[in-house]
């Protein structure tokens, strides 16, 4: 089982310089964990994620599948 973070650093939100995109993505992760300690997350379902303006950036999901972790910073 895999827990998958997908996050569209295209956004507004995530448009800014390296400072303002770090923090806006530390603040979207910190959401996350609050969420998963508030609701367990069942597999394949999919939890929505949303920036500091309540537009949504992503989702974070259980899955069965397996995948190699891959990490990529927003560019």
């Amino acid at each position: 089982m895999q827990f998958q973070v997908t996050i569209d650093c295209s956004t507004a939100a995530l448009s800014g310089d390296s400072i303002s995109r770090s923090q806006e993505l530390a603040n979207i992760l910190i959401a996350v964990a609050a969420n998963l300690l508030d609701q367990s997350l069942a597999p394949e379902d999919k939890l929505p994620l949303r920036d500091r303006k309540g537009h949504s950036v992503g989702t974070a999901q259980l899955t069965r599948k397996t995948h190699v972790l891959s990490l990529r910073a927003c560019s």
